[in-house]
């Protein structure tokens, strides 16, 4: 007997050991902590107000209100786990992201509370862009000719044909006066002038993947993409000229800033600017690994920058240098 109690206790020490691992106890109170931006690849920015508003990888949502200092993860109203791809705030208070599988989410809270309006399951189509007006229509683009219209600040979509046959849409702009524009793959320029009811087809002396337009606040439109290639439309996107970028990577992001600053952002971090509405760029950064898809005026003299990095934050107006025309450009991405 006295043999075995030793065997005995050890037992009795080894199951009262699993049973006090396994048993439910009270978690511990951990400090809040804030969300690491530069841990997630981030496809969008945009502004709520004075809000930083991104979206990215996993359908994750971060929010901003100290200017990108710290960010935060908002609420999410769905379960779906798709790569967000691009957000836009038609007001302070309401804003549509958009992503795969036709997915589409809304806030009406300034981008705190998230919930779902759209989400396509039989098919993984990506959207691409959304772009909307403070009178609730909103446009939503994607692959393979996908144009989404919503008349309700993007509460309920409807499928709209376009000449763009199933070529990928990758991004929307329109102004005020009802003119939009979408550029996307093979030189794809569409131009409406009824508030996107009908579509045309314009010629661009570019055949390649264009990756955004935008609105200028001279009243001229600039379309770029791949291979450092950048159009400018000094007639509401009749005709389209070349414009010299600098250097030749692709560029994915550009937004305007409060000054007239036009900052463009792209492959392997690139970034250019230009001071005269886009009529010349100077060359800000060139070469690395990681590229940039997105930038935003981030407020409190700093660019908010989002990428395959995360988002990091740079002085608005440092020193920039001008290649020279005869300096060799950075590696470009293959053609599509």
């Amino acid at each position: 007997m006295k043999s075995t109690l030793p065997g005995l206790l050890l037992s009795a020490a080894v199951l009262g050991a699993a049973l006090f691992a396994f048993s439910p106890r009270p978690v511990p109170a951990f400090a809040a902590t804030t969300i690491q931006a530069d841990r997630l690849q981030i496809n969008g920015l945009a502004k709520a107000g004075t809000r930083l508003v991104a979206v990215g990888e996993r359908g994750v949502i971060l929010l901003s209100d100290d200017a990108g200092a710290s960010w935060r993860r908002a609420a999410m109203a769905s379960d779906e786990a798709s790569a967000l791809t691009q957000v836009f705030f038609i007001s302070p208070r309401t804003g549509i992201a958009v992503g795969h599988d036709g997915w589409i989410v809304r806030t009406v809270d300034g981008g705190a509370h998230w919930s779902e309006v759209r989400f396509d399951r039989k098919h993984s189509d990506p959207l691409l862009s959304v772009w909307g007006n403070a009178g609730g229509l909103v446009f939503a683009s994607g692959s393979f000719g996908q144009l989404l219209v919503s008349h309700d600040a993007g509460a309920t979509w409807s499928q709209q044909k376009t000449p763009a046959d199933d070529r990928h849409l990758n991004a929307i702009a329109g102004d005020a006066s009802g003119r939009l524009m979408i550029a996307g793959e093979t030189g794809t320029l569409l131009r409406s002038s009824d508030n996107g009811t009908t579509w045309e087809k314009r010629p661009v002396p570019y055949q390649g993947s264009l990756f955004g337009v935008l609105k200028l606040a001279d009243g001229d439109w600039l379309a770029y993409g791949m291979r450092g290639n950048v159009l400018r439309s000094t007639d509401q996107g009749d005709t389209w000229t070349h414009i010299d970028s600098r250097i030749g990577t692709s560029y994915f992001g550009a937004a305007q800033l409060a000054d007239g600053e036009l900052v463009l952002v792209g492959q392997g971090g690139a970034i250019v600017t230009s001071r005269d509405n886009g009529q010349n760029f100077a060359v800000r950064k060139v070469g690395g690994v990681q590229s940039l898809a997105t930038v935003v005026d981030a407020g409190h003299g700093e660019l908010a920058l989002g990428g395959e990095a995360g988002i990091a934050l740079l002085p608005v107006s440092p020193a920039v240098r001008t290649l020279p025309a005869s300096a060799p450009a950075a590696p470009s991405a293959s053609p599509s």
